[in-house]
């Protein structure tokens, strides 16, 4: 039997990697195993941190309510191998291999499902006072700030700036 072999439309014996642990790219290893793929699924993530939902921790975890947003998801049940704070340095396409600080990761199918770094400001690197919130430790960082109840200007109107200017209001 071949190392790919098709089964009622499925690919079973490839290995598809997913490189991000935010919404996306739990969702798309959870879909794999939805949709039937009976493959092998890694899920990478750079964090140390169980897979979690960013929009509450503006609010939720930010004003002490919630100690995380990690996902409801049963990884181990689904067969979704789950590897955190690995983060991935390079890729190689030619080679079907991701290059990571413990070694390479071979893939057969890759997803990049990274989501986006947030816009620093130009100069503000390294002021007192200017704090960025897009992982589960930005946001216990900036709990004290929150807590201190003064002046604070919001930059960014997306959904996480968004939310924290309602934990500001609130807290």
């Amino acid at each position: 039997m071949s190392e790919q072999t098709r089964d009622q439309g499925t690919v079973t014996g490839r290995r598809v990697v997913v490189v991000g642990a935010g919404m996306a790219g739990v969702q798309t290893a959870v879909a794999l195993r939805e949709q039937g793929f009976t493959g092998t699924v890694t899920l990478i993530g750079a964090e140390p941190h169980q897979p979690y939902d960013r929009p509450p921790l503006s609010k939720a975890v930010l004003l002490g309510k919630a100690e995380g947003s990690a996902f409801d998801v049963d990884f181990e049940a689904l067969g979704i191998e789950v590897q955190l704070g690995r983060e991935v340095v390079g890729l190689r396409p030619a080679d079907h291999e991701l290059d990571t600080a413990e070694g390479p990761v071979p893939y057969d199918v890759l997803v990049l499902a990274t989501g986006a770094e947030p816009i620093r400001l130009p100069g503000a690197d390294g002021i007192p006072g200017v704090h960025l919130l897009r992982t589960l430790d930005d946001a216990e960082r900036l709990r004290p700030v929150l807590a201190r109840q003064h002046d604070i200007v919001v930059v960014g109107a997306g959904w996480i700036g968004a939310e924290f200017a309602t934990a500001a209001q609130i807290g």
